[in-house]
């Protein structure tokens, strides 16, 4: 059989043009995963540096997300979300693009209060303004404006719940006192979370590309609550040494939850990860059904600094 051959300049064509596909490919890849960090870090100048603990809810992307649906139903009551449908005409999940939840306070008192940010996507920032006069008036209560350094918004009369239009997509909502404080610092006259370093470095990697993202940067005695919770008999506890516990549910995900806690030094993190294994061993007396098949899902594993344990929770839907 004869063997044809090819010029040297098609096949020297045919790599340049592989090459170039290739270049291009990974260009593309690093542009979107840069645009997702991007995002992340925007929102770490939007809150408030008195931020101690974020949940972030990308609400797009939940319907593709079992995983998330099942975290969902498992602690929000229904009950609430048929209350936001049924008097505001509003499906919050088809409603909103995203949720965002903080708990804020000073060093002495680090969980004071609660503040939530909502992102329209087929609801606008005044049907969000309007379903939450609704749900105020709808328990008895009324709304008033208030006019405070920072602009105004809309309060009940004891000032115990405020809204704040941000943009047109846009909504705050909290105490006055939370609010105040999220718009000084969407104006730069009050501190941003970027200034806090522990949340600020792992924020960025637990949101990005995740259905749902939180973290928690615990005070003195929350982590020495903690660690009287994980600690395996009388030794040492598996959270010897956290500086932040997150979690994060990668968008498109089944079943898998991921926590991810990060502690001092990468020796710790080898020592706590095998003390969680052992810990979840001994079927913790304070894990209760269905989430004991969440835990013996369990896989751990100890990377540098860093902890993660990725739980299954698809049981948890076979119980909702």
């Amino acid at each position: 059989m004869k063997r044809t051959s090819y010029p040297r300049t098609v096949s020297r064509s045919i790599k340049v043009a592989a090459v170039v596909s290739i270049s291009m490919a990974g260009l593309l890849f690093g542009a979107m995963q840069h645009a997702k960090t991007l995002r992340a870090n925007r929102l770490l100048h939007q809150l408030p540096r008195t931020a101690r603990a974020i949940l972030k809810i990308d609400a797009a992307s939940i319907a593709d997300t079992g995983a998330a649906r099942t975290l969902l139903g498992a602690f929000v009551p229904d009950e609430q979300l048929s209350e936001i449908e049924a008097i505001c005409a509003l499906d919050p999940i088809e409603g909103l693009s995203e949720v965002i939840v903080w708990v804020r306070g000073p060093d002495d008192q680090p969980f004071q209060s609660i503040g939530v940010m909502l992102r329209g996507r087929a609801a606008s920032a005044a049907a969000l303004a309007a379903c939450h006069r609704s749900l105020v008036e709808g328990r008895g209560g009324s709304v008033v404006r208030l006019d405070s350094p920072s602009g105004p918004m809309l309060a009940d009369l004891h000032q115990r719940s405020a809204i704040s239009v941000v943009d047109d997509r846009t909504i705050i909502a909290g105490s006055v006192t939370t609010v105040t404080e999220a718009i000084a610092v969407r104006r730069g006259t009050a501190p941003a979370l970027v200034e806090r370093s522990l949340i600020a470095a792992r924020w960025p990697l637990l949101s990005r590309g995740s259905s749902i993202s939180a973290i928690l940067e615990p005070p003195d005695h929350w982590m020495s609550a903690l660690e009287r919770v994980t600690q395996w008999s009388d030794g040492p506890s598996a959270l010897e040494g956290a500086q932040t516990i997150g979690l994060f549910v990668e968008s498109g995900s089944a079943g898998a939850v991921t926590l991810s806690i990060d502690v001092s030094s990468p020796e710790l993190a080898a020592q706590d990860a095998e003390r969680i294994r052992r810990w979840i061993a001994a079927s913790p007396e304070n894990v209760k059904p269905p989430w004991t098949n969440v835990l013996q899902s369990a896989r751990v594993s100890a990377r540098e600094r860093t902890i993660e344990v990725t739980v299954d929770v698809s049981s948890l839907s076979m119980v909702q």
